[in-house]
């Protein structure tokens, strides 16, 4: 499965605000796409819909699914570019969503095994905790892992927020995966830690949109 593209995240963690989208557009010759519904397009988000750029069945891009997707709103700028599906990076703070799905070619592993295997990109990987609210024979605060399952599209998901290191930069990950009907889903929100906490509500906002399959 393909995690968020390393040097995109890198992009995020070093980054100034001011600079973060001519560095990305620059140097990773990503194309800045309008929010607007973009029903002309050729490839990526179209409208709340992601539809795969057409390729010849015998180059294998049959096996990337269309699925539709939530906007994340006002401040975050679609990207278009080889590999990436649904992106999104906002406009003054180093922040990035991203979905991306295939089909066929993922393996049997679980959920859990698909997102411990996000960990070789970064030096660094931790599991967040919180407190359970509840106290320990000793008196201190029992904990728990921000791990956790829920249902996405009507299937099992494995939900993880995780603080990370990336070439020397600290990062925040939120990673969402799933599986439906032969497909491995990952949803993708990484930031700085001074970011990460005002933008959860936008990266839920595309969470709460993912359909697959699309109902018309």
């Amino acid at each position: 499965m393909t995690a968020l593209n390393p040097s995109l995240a890198a992009r995020v963690a070093r980054a100034p605000a001011s600079m973060f989208k001519a560095q990305l557009a620059g140097r990773l010759g990503l194309i800045v796409l309008l929010l607007a519904p973009c029903f002309a397009c050729s490839r990526g988000v179209r409208g709340e819909i992601y539809v795969p750029p057409y390729q010849p069945v015998w180059k294998g891009r049959h096996k990337l699914p269309s699925y539709r997707v939530g906007l994340p709103g006002a401040g975050w700028e679609p990207l278009a570019g080889e590999g990436l599906q649904a992106v999104w990076q906002h406009s003054t703070d180093p922040a990035i969503i991203q979905v991306h799905g295939e089909c066929e070619d993922h393996g049997d592993s679980d959920l859990e095994d698909f997102t411990d295997h996000q960990r070789i990109d970064y030096s660094e990987w931790k599991i967040l905790e919180e407190p359970t609210g509840e106290i320990d024979a000793e008196g201190r605060p029992r904990m728990r892992k921000q791990q956790y399952y829920t249902t996405i599209a009507e299937r099992e998901a494995l939900r993880t927020t995780v603080r990370a290191n990336l070439d020397g930069a600290a990062v925040m990950v939120e990673y969402v995966v799933l599986k439906k009907d032969g497909c491995l889903f990952d949803l993708t929100f990484i930031a700085v830690p001074r970011a990460f906490e005002q933008h959860t509500g936008e990266f839920q906002t595309v969470i709460d949109g993912f359909e697959f399959p699309i109902r018309r």
